[in-house]
């Protein structure tokens, strides 16, 4: 077995053959560690304080030093903030981020108790919405040389991080109020295809900024937009053909034009087996987090259905749930016998891990280092 770095170890899964063992991956989209159980963690490992990366509300501490403790093989480049862009503090502690939806933090969660179309019925009402711009929310100032350096410099599979977290789906609920924008669906279609269409315009600038800095050096682009519940689809196959696929389809054309040797990584939670080939369809490569435990999405069942196809990357699960270490290590073991073998799997907590023990992250990744070997 030839020795692999580790970007060849990820290409070599990416390509659905097998390296020297299943990749693994932490701190990116839907794999952060929150704040609370990143301070456990880091304190258990005997590791300094170091200031936070980011001013959000929960997952702010992105450590190198974690990430080289557990072999981790993907690093990843943000794009920077522009500084003149910042959420507002209200009076009540409410957050107004820069898309004018208001969030409210209540203990380890955020709650949106603002949204800004809230009652819009009319494509006016859409338009005379304050909508940033890219350069509005971010810069390259320096990017492309420090995406340069890491993949002169460094051996890791580099990622564009998720620069917008959330999709056309995600996005639209919390301008509109998610119970409303599912109505408008049907009621008022030209209102969400208006939305819709705001989102394109700016996701695409967006996107287009950071990949002309990072493209060429990246192996990996996260996007997401959730889609499943436990038990179904959030909207019906019909309407996400209709409203939601067109969007990504132009979309993630971009991401590929502009990170044409990057796999394009598709975040989106629960049962959405029926909608598969659609995203494949649209030019996903990675598909994340795998919530084996909802309707339809069992692990075999995706690795015998799409494993030619997708690179599975998460799927191990129930972490904030207080397991014990024999389960935790005995989940790791189940979800590499369904998906590693032929490659296409990287191991990683499905979603992210909101107030984990220590102790259950590090049997996670010792486990899988160690039965993850392909030889």
């Amino acid at each position: 077995m030839p020795t692999y770095s580790h970007r060849e170890r990820v290409l070599t899964a990416f390509n659905h053959h097998e390296p020297d063992r299943v990749p693994l991956d932490l701190m990116g989209n839907a794999t952060m560690l929150l704040d609370e159980t990143y301070v456990r963690l880091r304190d258990h490992l005997g590791l300094a304080p170091i200031p936070p990366v980011r001013s959000g509300t929960t997952a702010n501490f992105y450590d190198e030093r974690i990430l080289e403790h557990f072999d981790i093989d993907f690093r990843r480049l943000f794009l920077p903030k522009n500084p003149a862009s910042s959420s507002t503090v209200q009076d009540d502690g409410t957050i107004i981020d820069p898309w004018g939806v208001g969030y409210q933090k209540a203990g380890l969660y955020v709650n949106i108790v603002h949204n800004p179309l809230h009652g819009a019925t009319t494509v006016r009402e859409v338009e005379a919405h304050n909508w940033p711009s890219p350069l509005d929310l971010y810069t390259t100032d320096g990017l492309a040389a420090t995406a340069r350096q890491m993949y002169e410099e460094t051996d890791y599979a580099l990622v564009a991080r998720n620069p917008i977290t959330y999709g056309f789906l995600d996005r639209a609920c919390q301008i509109m109020d998610m119970a409303e924008f599912m109505m408008a669906l049907a009621l008022y279609p030209d209102v969400a295809q208006a939305i819709i269409a705001h989102l394109l315009e700016i996701y695409k600038g967006i996107y287009g900024m950071f990949l002309d800095a990072v493209g060429p050096y990246v192996q990996m682009v996260e996007i997401g937009d959730d889609l499943g519940t436990n038990k179904s689809l959030l909207i019906s196959p019909r309407m996400y053909r209709k409203f939601i696929k067109p969007a990504e389809l132009e979309l993630y054309a971009l991401i590929h034009q502009k990170a044409p040797h990057a796999a394009l990584f598709r975040h989106t939670d629960g049962a959405v087996f029926d909608v598969i080939p659609d995203l494949l369809e649209v030019g996903v490569n990675v598909l994340n987090p795998v919530q084996t435990s909802t309707a339809g999405m069992d692990a075999r069942r995706l690795k015998d259905a799409y494993g030619a196809d997708l690179t599975f990357h998460g799927a191990v699960e129930g972490l904030d749930d207080n397991p014990t270490v024999d389960s935790v290590v005995a989940m790791v073991r189940d979800r590499i016998d369904s998906l590693a073998p032929g490659g296409g799997y990287v191991l990683a907590s499905c979603n992210h891990m909101i107030d984990v023990s220590p102790e259950i992250i590090i049997a996670m990744f010792e486990t899988a280092r160690e039965y993850g070997q392909y030889t």
